[in-house]
């Protein structure tokens, strides 16, 4: 399965299937104080690609610069609230910059982050691939695609929320602090 970003930034997204339906959508306000990244999960018209018959809040993010960030979402009918340092995950090896958590199967998922990448392995398989955008110099021209893999397919949504994070963890010690305050929040089309 592979969800394609409109645009590369993971807080302010439209997300698609290969068909171009709206699965998912991301918006983050712009905000000098703690910034709140909206995810919203939506169900595809099946006759005009690119409209959603509806749409529910899958989560949403606060992002604070000097504490913890905060996570609350409702997923499998319950609603949690997660405070942590890195969030849902528990750092086994901040030197190698992995994320780990948890899933509904009890497994341990890893996210490997690297410098243009993110890759989420179960024990040593690999079962989603981050391929960031691509402009065609060396390789063929693609935009930025989440792939997943068989055996994470019956939790794409816990997939997207931490890749989300992750992705910003990279972007983040990549980018100066604030640049991506300036992407402004989108929504798909109704």
């Amino acid at each position: 399965m592979k969800l394609i970003f409109k645009r590369p930034h993971v807080r302010n997204a439209v997300i698609t299937n290969e068909q171009g339906h709206v699965l998912y959508s991301t918006s983050t306000s712009f905000s000098f104080g703690p910034r709140v990244t909206v995810v919203k999960k939506h169900v595809p018209n099946e006759f005009i690609i690119g409209r959603v018959e509806s749409s529910e809040i899958l989560a949403n993010i606060h992002w604070h610069t000097f504490s913890s960030f905060q996570l609350s979402s409702s997923m499998a009918g319950s609603t949690w609230r997660q405070r942590n340092t890195y969030g849902p995950f528990s750092c086994f090896n901040t030197f190698y910059r992995r994320r780990v958590f948890r899933g509904p199967d009890g497994q341990l998922y890893k996210w490997k982050i690297g410098p243009r990448e993110c890759i989420l392995m179960l024990d040593d398989m690999e079962v989603a691939r981050h391929h960031p955008l691509n402009l065609g110099f060396k390789k063929a021209e693609h935009q930025a695609y989440l792939e997943i893999f068989e055996p994470v397919e019956h939790m794409v949504d816990l997939v997207v929320l931490t890749f989300i994070y992750v992705e910003k963890l990279r972007r983040g010690s990549q980018e100066s602090p604030g640049t991506d305050r300036m992407h402004a929040p989108i929504e798909p089309a109704n």
